[in-house]
Protein backbone atom coordinates (compact mmCIF):
# COMPACT_ATOMS: atom_id res chain seq x y z
CA UNK A 1 0.00 0.00 0.00
CA UNK A 2 1.36 3.50 -0.88
CA UNK A 3 2.02 6.14 2.12
CA UNK A 4 1.49 8.84 -0.11
CA UNK A 5 -2.34 11.10 0.36
CA UNK A 6 -3.43 10.37 -3.48
CA UNK A 7 -6.71 12.35 -3.56
CA UNK A 8 -5.09 15.56 -5.47
CA UNK A 9 -4.18 12.91 -8.69
CA UNK A 10 -7.89 12.32 -9.26
CA UNK A 11 -8.41 14.66 -12.36
CA UNK A 12 -7.90 15.53 -15.56
CA UNK A 13 -3.87 15.06 -16.60
CA UNK A 14 -3.00 17.00 -19.43
CA UNK A 15 0.32 14.64 -21.17
CA UNK A 16 2.58 18.27 -21.94
CA UNK A 17 4.00 18.91 -25.48
CA UNK A 18 7.66 20.29 -25.18
CA UNK A 19 7.58 23.73 -27.00
CA UNK A 20 10.47 23.77 -29.46
CA UNK A 21 11.84 27.33 -31.33
CA UNK A 22 12.39 27.77 -35.05
CA UNK A 23 15.88 26.27 -34.54
CA UNK A 24 14.50 22.99 -32.85
CA UNK A 25 15.59 23.81 -29.50
CA UNK A 26 14.03 23.52 -26.48
CA UNK A 27 11.98 26.60 -25.40
CA UNK A 28 11.79 27.13 -21.98
CA UNK A 29 9.96 30.42 -22.11
CA UNK A 30 7.25 28.64 -24.23
CA UNK A 31 6.74 26.06 -21.91
CA UNK A 32 6.33 28.30 -19.15
CA UNK A 33 3.82 29.75 -21.58
CA UNK A 34 1.83 26.32 -22.02
CA UNK A 35 1.85 25.88 -18.02
CA UNK A 36 -0.08 28.92 -17.46
CA UNK A 37 -2.30 28.12 -20.52
CA UNK A 38 -2.99 25.21 -19.02
CA UNK A 39 -3.91 26.79 -15.32
CA UNK A 40 -5.73 29.43 -16.90
CA UNK A 41 -8.50 26.85 -18.71
CA UNK A 42 -8.42 25.14 -14.91
CA UNK A 43 -5.95 21.97 -15.68
CA UNK A 44 -4.86 21.01 -12.66
CA UNK A 45 -2.32 18.48 -13.12
CA UNK A 46 -0.03 17.82 -16.00
CA UNK A 47 2.09 14.87 -17.14
CA UNK A 48 5.74 16.09 -18.36
CA UNK A 49 8.45 14.60 -20.94
CA UNK A 50 6.20 11.78 -21.86
CA UNK A 51 5.31 10.17 -25.02
CA UNK A 52 3.19 13.34 -26.08
CA UNK A 53 6.22 15.59 -24.48
CA UNK A 54 8.90 13.97 -27.15
CA UNK A 55 10.70 12.88 -23.73
CA UNK A 56 12.40 10.35 -26.05
CA UNK A 57 13.44 12.54 -27.91
CA UNK A 58 15.44 15.09 -25.35
CA UNK A 59 18.65 14.84 -23.76
CA UNK A 60 18.53 13.90 -20.38
CA UNK A 61 19.68 18.08 -19.58
CA UNK A 62 16.94 18.94 -22.05
CA UNK A 63 14.46 17.09 -19.69
CA UNK A 64 15.97 18.39 -16.84
CA UNK A 65 15.41 22.23 -18.05
CA UNK A 66 11.69 21.58 -18.98
CA UNK A 67 11.01 19.93 -15.68
CA UNK A 68 12.16 22.82 -13.89
CA UNK A 69 10.55 25.53 -16.21
CA UNK A 70 6.97 23.98 -15.53
CA UNK A 71 7.34 23.23 -11.90
CA UNK A 72 8.72 27.14 -11.45
CA UNK A 73 5.59 28.04 -13.84
CA UNK A 74 3.23 25.73 -11.53
CA UNK A 75 3.86 26.25 -8.48
CA UNK A 76 1.16 25.21 -6.16
CA UNK A 77 -1.38 25.32 -8.33
CA UNK A 78 -0.34 22.04 -10.08
CA UNK A 79 0.49 18.57 -9.83
CA UNK A 80 3.58 17.70 -11.76
CA UNK A 81 3.91 13.94 -12.59
CA UNK A 82 7.17 13.84 -14.77
CA UNK A 83 7.96 11.06 -16.67
CA UNK A 84 11.89 9.57 -16.39
CA UNK A 85 11.39 6.59 -18.32
CA UNK A 86 14.92 5.63 -19.96
CA UNK A 87 16.46 2.72 -21.46
CA UNK A 88 18.92 3.04 -18.68
CA UNK A 89 18.31 2.46 -14.57
CA UNK A 90 20.85 5.04 -13.72
CA UNK A 91 19.61 7.86 -16.02
CA UNK A 92 15.90 7.06 -15.44
CA UNK A 93 17.26 7.08 -11.18
CA UNK A 94 19.04 10.79 -12.26
CA UNK A 95 15.76 12.29 -13.22
CA UNK A 96 13.82 11.18 -10.57
CA UNK A 97 16.43 12.57 -8.44
CA UNK A 98 16.12 15.50 -10.18
CA UNK A 99 12.43 15.82 -10.83
CA UNK A 100 11.99 15.24 -6.91
CA UNK A 101 14.64 18.03 -6.15
CA UNK A 102 12.91 20.31 -8.75
CA UNK A 103 9.70 20.29 -6.38
CA UNK A 104 7.45 17.72 -9.00
CA UNK A 105 4.65 15.86 -7.33
CA UNK A 106 4.81 12.68 -8.49
CA UNK A 107 7.25 10.39 -11.32
CA UNK A 108 6.34 8.05 -13.58
CA UNK A 109 7.89 5.62 -16.16
CA UNK A 110 7.97 3.24 -18.89
CA UNK A 111 9.39 0.12 -18.18
CA UNK A 112 12.19 0.52 -21.24
CA UNK A 113 12.59 1.02 -24.68
CA UNK A 114 13.99 -0.79 -27.38
CA UNK A 115 15.18 -3.88 -25.68
CA UNK A 116 13.01 -7.21 -24.35
CA UNK A 117 13.88 -7.02 -21.19
CA UNK A 118 11.88 -9.83 -18.51
CA UNK A 119 9.90 -9.21 -15.79
CA UNK A 120 12.49 -9.54 -13.08
CA UNK A 121 14.10 -6.88 -14.87
CA UNK A 122 11.32 -4.13 -14.97
CA UNK A 123 10.98 -4.65 -11.63
CA UNK A 124 14.33 -4.23 -10.45
CA UNK A 125 14.04 -1.16 -13.46
CA UNK A 126 10.95 0.71 -11.14
CA UNK A 127 12.21 -0.39 -8.36
CA UNK A 128 15.75 1.42 -8.85
CA UNK A 129 13.54 4.78 -9.35
CA UNK A 130 11.34 4.61 -6.70
CA UNK A 131 14.58 4.10 -4.81
CA UNK A 132 15.87 7.47 -6.08
CA UNK A 133 13.12 9.81 -4.97
CA UNK A 134 10.53 10.09 -1.99
CA UNK A 135 7.81 10.84 -4.66
CA UNK A 136 4.81 9.02 -5.42
CA UNK A 137 5.73 6.72 -8.76
CA UNK A 138 2.89 5.73 -11.32
CA UNK A 139 3.95 2.94 -13.42
CA UNK A 140 3.35 3.84 -17.18
CA UNK A 141 1.91 0.36 -19.22
CA UNK A 142 1.98 0.83 -22.63
CA UNK A 143 2.43 -2.25 -24.50
CA UNK A 144 1.77 -1.26 -27.91
CA UNK A 145 4.90 0.72 -27.78
CA UNK A 146 7.29 -0.70 -25.36
CA UNK A 147 6.64 -4.39 -26.26
CA UNK A 148 6.04 -5.32 -22.58
CA UNK A 149 2.64 -5.78 -20.53
CA UNK A 150 2.25 -5.58 -16.95
CA UNK A 151 1.25 -8.68 -15.72
CA UNK A 152 -0.45 -8.92 -12.27
CA UNK A 153 2.22 -11.33 -11.48
CA UNK A 154 4.27 -8.22 -11.60
CA UNK A 155 1.64 -5.35 -10.40
CA UNK A 156 1.30 -7.44 -7.43
CA UNK A 157 4.44 -7.52 -6.80
CA UNK A 158 5.20 -3.61 -7.36
CA UNK A 159 2.01 -3.07 -4.92
CA UNK A 160 4.47 -4.24 -2.14
CA UNK A 161 6.67 -0.69 -2.82
CA UNK A 162 5.01 2.04 -0.67
CA UNK A 163 6.36 4.68 -2.96
CA UNK A 164 4.17 3.32 -6.01
CA UNK A 165 0.80 5.14 -5.60
CA UNK A 166 -0.76 3.98 -9.17
CA UNK A 167 -0.72 2.80 -12.67
CA UNK A 168 -1.28 4.91 -15.98
CA UNK A 169 -2.59 1.84 -18.17
CA UNK A 170 -2.50 2.30 -22.12
CA UNK A 171 -3.27 -1.14 -22.84
CA UNK A 172 -6.50 -1.51 -24.96
CA UNK A 173 -8.74 -3.93 -23.16
CA UNK A 174 -10.81 -1.92 -20.93
CA UNK A 175 -11.17 -4.73 -18.59
CA UNK A 176 -7.54 -4.31 -17.31
CA UNK A 177 -8.30 -0.89 -15.46
CA UNK A 178 -10.68 -3.29 -13.66
CA UNK A 179 -8.09 -5.59 -12.74
CA UNK A 180 -5.52 -2.50 -11.77
CA UNK A 181 -7.80 -0.93 -9.42
CA UNK A 182 -9.74 -3.93 -7.77
CA UNK A 183 -6.13 -4.94 -6.74
CA UNK A 184 -4.61 -1.82 -5.85
CA UNK A 185 -7.33 -0.38 -3.65
CA UNK A 186 -9.41 2.36 -3.46
CA UNK A 187 -6.64 4.80 -2.74
CA UNK A 188 -4.41 3.05 -5.76
CA UNK A 189 -4.78 5.97 -8.31
CA UNK A 190 -5.06 4.14 -12.17
CA UNK A 191 -5.40 7.00 -14.77
CA UNK A 192 -7.20 5.88 -18.57
CA UNK A 193 -4.79 5.93 -20.92
CA UNK A 194 -6.58 5.45 -23.94
CA UNK A 195 -8.05 9.08 -24.94
CA UNK A 196 -10.40 7.45 -26.82
CA UNK A 197 -11.92 5.38 -24.28
CA UNK A 198 -11.95 8.00 -21.15
CA UNK A 199 -15.52 7.29 -20.18
CA UNK A 200 -15.48 3.62 -20.36
CA UNK A 201 -12.15 3.72 -18.00
CA UNK A 202 -13.51 5.79 -16.16
CA UNK A 203 -16.65 3.81 -16.16
CA UNK A 204 -14.55 0.40 -15.44
CA UNK A 205 -12.79 1.51 -12.66
CA UNK A 206 -9.80 4.46 -13.54
CA UNK A 207 -9.77 7.57 -11.14
CA UNK A 208 -8.77 9.98 -13.63
CA UNK A 209 -7.14 10.63 -17.00
CA UNK A 210 -3.65 11.18 -18.73
CA UNK A 211 -4.03 12.03 -22.42
CA UNK A 212 -1.74 13.29 -25.45
CA UNK A 213 -4.78 15.24 -26.91
CA UNK A 214 -6.45 16.30 -23.92
CA UNK A 215 -3.75 19.19 -24.72
CA UNK A 216 -5.53 20.03 -28.28
CA UNK A 217 -9.11 20.33 -26.38
CA UNK A 218 -8.67 20.29 -22.62
CA UNK A 219 -12.25 21.74 -22.33
CA UNK A 220 -14.10 19.06 -23.61
CA UNK A 221 -12.06 16.66 -21.00
CA UNK A 222 -12.81 18.44 -18.30
CA UNK A 223 -16.47 19.05 -19.35
CA UNK A 224 -16.47 15.05 -19.80
CA UNK A 225 -15.04 14.55 -16.23
CA UNK A 226 -17.78 16.81 -14.67
CA UNK A 227 -20.43 15.01 -16.22
CA UNK A 228 -18.95 11.37 -15.49
CA UNK A 229 -18.98 13.01 -11.85
CA UNK A 230 -22.26 14.40 -11.77
CA UNK A 231 -23.53 10.99 -12.92
CA UNK A 232 -24.99 11.88 -16.20
CA UNK A 233 -23.48 9.04 -18.24
CA UNK A 234 -26.01 9.74 -21.10
CA UNK A 235 -24.39 12.75 -21.83
CA UNK A 236 -21.09 12.26 -21.69
CA UNK A 237 -21.40 9.23 -23.69
CA UNK A 238 -22.59 11.70 -26.53
CA UNK A 239 -19.78 13.65 -25.59
CA UNK A 240 -17.20 10.85 -25.66
CA UNK A 241 -18.18 10.13 -29.38
CA UNK A 242 -17.63 13.62 -30.09
CA UNK A 243 -14.38 13.82 -28.92
CA UNK A 244 -13.68 9.91 -29.90
CA UNK A 245 -14.25 11.64 -33.54
CA UNK A 246 -12.39 14.64 -32.87
CA UNK A 247 -9.45 12.08 -32.25
CA UNK A 248 -10.07 10.60 -35.32
CA UNK A 249 -9.28 13.28 -36.98
CA UNK A 250 -5.87 14.93 -35.55
CA UNK A 251 -4.50 11.26 -36.19
CA UNK A 252 -5.47 11.80 -39.60
CA UNK A 253 -2.38 13.90 -40.32
CA UNK A 254 1.09 12.71 -40.80
CA UNK A 255 1.97 13.46 -37.10
CA UNK A 256 -0.66 13.26 -34.17
CA UNK A 257 2.08 15.54 -32.24
CA UNK A 258 1.91 18.21 -34.50
CA UNK A 259 -1.31 18.61 -35.10
CA UNK A 260 -2.20 18.94 -31.61
CA UNK A 261 0.93 21.37 -31.31
CA UNK A 262 -0.70 23.50 -34.62
CA UNK A 263 -3.96 23.60 -32.83
CA UNK A 264 -2.53 24.89 -29.83
CA UNK A 265 -0.66 27.73 -31.79
CA UNK A 266 -3.63 28.37 -33.24
CA UNK A 267 -5.40 29.19 -30.31
CA UNK A 268 -3.09 31.71 -29.10
CA UNK A 269 0.06 29.88 -27.62
CA UNK A 270 2.89 29.11 -30.05
CA UNK A 271 4.84 25.83 -28.87
CA UNK A 272 6.14 25.35 -32.50
CA UNK A 273 7.00 22.27 -34.18
CA UNK A 274 7.52 18.63 -33.38
CA UNK A 275 11.30 16.86 -33.30
CA UNK A 276 11.81 14.34 -36.31
CA UNK A 277 10.70 12.33 -36.87
CA UNK A 278 7.64 13.32 -36.06
CA UNK A 279 6.22 15.98 -38.87
CA UNK A 280 4.51 19.65 -38.67
CA UNK A 281 1.58 20.37 -39.86
CA UNK A 282 1.00 23.54 -41.10
CA UNK A 283 -1.25 25.76 -40.12
CA UNK A 284 -2.75 26.98 -43.07
CA UNK A 285 -4.07 23.31 -44.09
CA UNK A 286 -7.45 23.86 -44.63
CA UNK A 287 -7.76 20.09 -42.47
CA UNK A 288 -6.25 21.68 -39.57
CA UNK A 289 -8.48 24.70 -39.92
CA UNK A 290 -11.49 22.71 -40.32
CA UNK A 291 -10.37 20.83 -37.21
CA UNK A 292 -9.49 23.71 -35.25
CA UNK A 293 -12.89 25.41 -35.77
CA UNK A 294 -14.67 22.50 -34.80
CA UNK A 295 -13.08 21.97 -31.90
CA UNK A 296 -13.90 25.20 -30.44
CA UNK A 297 -17.72 24.96 -31.66
CA UNK A 298 -17.79 21.61 -29.70
CA UNK A 299 -16.04 23.15 -26.69
CA UNK A 300 -19.05 26.30 -27.20
CA UNK A 301 -21.54 24.21 -27.59
CA UNK A 302 -21.08 21.83 -24.25
CA UNK A 303 -19.75 25.16 -22.16
CA UNK A 304 -23.11 25.16 -20.06
CA UNK A 305 -24.08 22.00 -20.36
Amino acid sequence: MSKYETSRFRNVTVALNTPFNACGDIDLKAAKALTRYYINKGVKSLYVCGSTGEGFLLDDNERKQVVEAVTEEAGNEMNIIVHVGTPSSRHAAELAKHAESAGAAATSAVPCVYYRPSEESVYRHWTTITEAADLPFFIYNIPQLTGFNLSMTLFNRMLENERVAGVKNSSEPCHDILRFKEAGGKDFIVFNGPDEQYLAGRLMGADAGIGGTYGAMPELYLKLEDLIRRNEIAKAQVLQNKITHLIYRLCSFPSMYGACKTIIRMDGCNIGDPRLPFLPVDEKDPAIIALFNDIRATIEEWKNV
